[in-house]
């Protein structure tokens, strides 16, 4: 797995909207704080078009997204936003020039999409973090942001995450997949799938209802891609729905049930997804993790 090289200040980063369109103040916003922490950024022509509820034709997006990949110069790609519409250009964008020249590609949610196929297409580690859209989150130095930045410029962070009742300890290497698990069921079978052998899965959602997470979790089950991985970090779960009626259980025990009959570490709560503080992940990095009764430990190696 090939890793980009991080970045400098100055380091020239585009901005795209290839899934849902995104109002012109957060362009603003993600210009000012490119501002603020030195780098250059340029704006896909598109980026804040509207055509329905997407930023832009499936022709328009796809078009920004290869020329900021087909433009040597930029060293970042940054999704504006998520919602739907990434996989929609899977078939209009070639990303083989990354795998000569690898770059950072930033973002989570509907993004995903584009981690699965750089994972395991190109071979490329991609970053799941918080997005232009983002930015009204609060403190960036509280929220993920100014971390993100820190870490595609060589700071690896180092995670301590408090304990919560549903993990279970041990200890686990292995490289880090996943993202969110909607789009994970989505491309399941496809050449954009995961092979969960000594893998650390992460997975966040939002806005489901438990029985459709119900669903993705035994569709994961059933298909072997919850088998034999190293550890499994369940991030944000958030805005889950109950539906007419009472599903019976929260979204972090539902999963727990599914998972009960492997042994490997489990952490629930690690805080990347939708919530207010959305860590980085370096996906396709190999990471140590550590899970006791004091917290979680999650560390990159090498």
């Amino acid at each position: 797995m090939k890793v980009p090289q991080f970045i400098k200040p100055g380091a020239l980063v585009g901005l795209v909207s290839p899934a849902g369109k995104i109002a012109p103040e957060y362009l603003d916003l993600s210009r000012k704080y490119l501002d603020k922490i030195g780098m250059r950024h340029i704006s896909g022509t598109n980026v804040i078009n509207s055509w329905h509820q997407f930023a832009g034709t499936d022709e328009q997006r796809a078009a920004d997204l290869q020329a900021m990949i087909d433009n040597p110069e930029v060293s970042v790609i940054w999704c504006m936003r998520g919602g739907y519409g990434a996989g929609r250009l899977l078939e209009l964008v070639d990303f083989g020039p990354m795998k000569d020249k690898p770059k950072w590609l930033v973002g989570f949610s509907d993004i995903t999409f584009y981690h699965a196929l750089l994972q395991n297409q190109i071979e490329v580690a991609s970053m799941h973090a918080a997005m232009p859209k983002n930015l009204d989150r609060g403190l960036t130095s509280a929220n993920g942001i100014d971390m993100l930045w820190r870490f595609l410029q060589g700071e690896l962070p180092s995670y301590s995450v408090n304990p919560h009742p549903l993990n279970r300890p041990g200890w686990a290497k292995g490289q880090l997949t996943g993202g969110n698990l909607t789009i994970l069921s989505v491309v399941r079978g496809s050449s954009l799938d995961y092979n969960p052998a000594g893998k650390v899965l992460f997975l966040e959602e939002v806005g489901e209802q438990l029985y459709h997470l119900d669903r993705m979790m035994y569709g994961l089950y059933i298909s072997g891609k919850l088998e034999g991985l190293a550890a499994l970090i369940v991030g944000d779960m958030s805005e889950m729905q109950e539906g007419r009626d009472s599903f019976g259980a929260e979204a972090y025990q539902l999963i727990a049930d599914v998972v009960k009959k492997y042994d490997y570490p489990l952490v629930f709560g690690f805080p990347a997804g939708h919530d207010k503080v959305n860590l980085p992940l370096l996906l396709g990095a190999n990471v140590d993790l550590n899970v006791s009764v004091r917290g979680v430990e999650l560390n990159y190696i090498g």
